[in-house]
């Protein structure tokens, strides 16, 4: 496919909303659109869009690329202005799931065939509270069968080749409430809330390490002039360092139970539950993971003639890392504005992140002369 071909195969993607947890809709269209090809998908019990390619005994190289995005119920009309496309998630995943799809169809068109298994995936869950759903089902149908996962994300500037885990809490603080005026000074549960926050940002992060905070939603309350009796908040702590995150971990649960217990907060109650969990890597072969990012660097290298940061990152890696499996995350676009309303790619990079995309999954194929 040309750069065109993947415009329009873009545009048509990300404008079929994909919301974490609702993706079935762009599922459904990624289902028919391989069918057509000839390919045979099927759905798994995660809605995760498969095509198995099983040519000999062993394992299986897995190829990914995640259907959903952050966004919910926002208007993502595509505004193209010369080279440039802005839409919500069109960046994140939706452009290298796009490649992933040029690149099946070449593979298909020129009747290449495998070296060894192979599962192509469409997977959901990647974002946010989705928690990898869609990897974690897979690894868990496929267990002990999957040599190594390479996951299209992000952009062609880097290689995601360490798992940066996390913890996510849903807080929720009660009070009895009251009039602004008259019940003045009776604890409400958004100052309570305030004051945990506050605790929570006056955390030391571990040192030699990256370990980082953050408090990313609260709501609740009644009216300007009601002391509130409920208020929640989403709260995470995140690490690439097993260790590290345990002890974070520690000190943000202490937080919550010391207002449960603290004087002052007699009539207050704390409550809070793990939402969300990602692993941090486990027991990963060194020599193998080297292999596999010095192959992806190499790549886009190539066609960039840039040489591509290694970092950490939470990523559909995360899962199979933390199982000792190998596993990157890298993608071929060049854009920015992820996560935002403002995201946008530049569609002079749809042909060298094909390329990219092509060259990396091509060395498991026999190819035509």
């Amino acid at each position: 496919m040309n750069a065109a071909e993947i415009e329009e195969l873009l545009i048509k993607l990300v404008q079929i909303p994909a919301p974490t947890g609702r993706e079935q809709k762009r599922a459904e269209y990624i289902t028919d659109w391989l069918k057509e090809l000839g390919y045979h998908p099927f759905t798994d019990a995660a809605g995760n869009v498969i095509v198995e390619m099983k040519v000999q005994e062993g394992g299986y190289t897995v190829l990914m690329a995640h259907m959903d995005t952050v966004f919910e119920d926002v208007d993502i009309s595509v505004v193209k202005n010369a080279n440039i496309l802005s839409a919500p998630g069109i960046g994140d995943d939706t452009c290298n799931a796009a490649f992933l799809m040029a690149v099946m169809k070449t593979l298909i068109g020129q009747k290449c065939r495998p070296l060894k298994n192979l599962l192509f995936v469409f997977d959901t869950g990647e974002e946010g509270l989705g928690n990898c759903r869609g990897t974690r089902q897979l690894m868990q149908d496929y267990k002990d069968k999957v040599d190594e996962v390479i996951s299209f994300d992000l952009g062609s500037d880097a290689v995601c080749v360490k798992a940066v885990g996390s913890k996510r809490y849903r807080v929720t603080v009660t009070a009895p409430g009251g009039h602004s005026f008259h019940a003045f000074g009776q604890k409400g549960a958004i100052e309570t809330a305030a004051e945990i926050i506050h605790e929570i940002y006056r955390i030391k992060p571990c040192e030699g390490t990256q370990t980082t905070y953050n408090v990313g939603m609260i709501e609740g309350g009644t009216s300007v002039n009601t002391i509130a009796q409920k208020c929640t908040f989403l709260a995470e702590v995140r690490s690439d360092d097993a260790q590290a995150l345990q002890k974070i971990d520690g000190q943000l649960c202490n937080i919550f139970d010391f207002f449960n217990n603290a004087e002052g907060f007699a009539k207050v109650q704390i409550s809070y539950e793990l939402t969300g969990f990602r692993p941090t890597g486990n027991g990963v072969p060194e020599a193998a993971q080297k292999a596999l990012a010095d192959t992806a660097a190499e790549v886009i290298c190539r066609y960039t003639g840039r040489e591509p940061v290694r970092r950490s990152g939470s990523t559909d890696c995360n899962i199979p890392l933390s199982m000792g499996i190998p596993a990157v995350s890298f993608g071929g676009y060049r854009g920015g504005g992820a996560h935002t309303r403002q995201e946008w790619v530049d569609a002079g990079s749809f042909e060298e992140g094909y390329n990219i995309i092509l060259a990396f999954i091509g060395k498991y194929f026999i190819w035509k002369d």
